[in-house]
């Protein structure tokens, strides 16, 4: 009689050489297209309340934007936030000054469901008056994304404070705030 592990080994041999003759390899290709958008927009409602004390106060809120930049790397040249504002008007026409609001800081993070590259900003927005008037004036840069920064979806809150003076009248003011966004940082 035979030995059987000769036999074994030749089956088990031929049967992996018959498996190897049977893969393939199989390459996939992916096209991913840049895409067209660049665009900002609000991401809550700001406001603020404050209790008149008979000293002037500082009032804060966040100013939250959502900023979507699918222009992808190949085009991507970075991009900038603008910003103006009216007066903060009451319904009787009661007004704070022009000067009343700062932005202190800008903070960025990824918007849901987007691995953003966060953007690398050169503007300094710690201490930045937010431009007001009876009607919205210039406005000015308060964030930027360097080339290569600020893709996907990133939400940018700034924090802005608002000087209310001692002096004015009791009730609700509001401001619109307009912010713009440009390509280019």
């Amino acid at each position: 009689m035979r030995p059987l592990a000769p036999i074994l080994v030749c089956c088990t041999v031929a049967a992996v050489l018959a498996a190897a003759a049977g893969a393939v390899n199989i390459t996939v290709n992916g096209t991913v297209t840049a895409g067209t958008t660049l665009s900002v927009a609000a991401n809550g409602t700001p406001s603020f309340n404050l209790t008149l004390n008979g000293v002037d106060q500082t009032a804060s809120y966040t100013l939250p934007a959502s900023v979507v930049d699918a222009r992808g790397r190949t085009t991507s040249g970075g991009w900038n936030l603008t910003i103006t504002s009216t007066q903060f008007k009451d319904a009787s026409n009661h007004t704070f000054p022009t000067t009343a609001s700062t932005i202190t800081g800008v903070t960025p993070t990824c918007g849901t469901n987007s691995t953003c590259t966060l953007p690398t900003n050169n503007v300094a927005n710690t201490n930045l008056a937010l431009p007001a008037g009876v009607t919205a004036p210039a406005a000015v840069k308060y964030v930027n994304a360097a080339n290569l920064t600020g893709m996907g979806t990133t939400n940018l809150d700034a924090a802005v404070d608002v000087a209310v003076p001692a002096n004015v009248f009791a009730g609700t003011y509001s401001s619109t705030v307009t912010v713009a966004i440009v390509s280019g940082p």
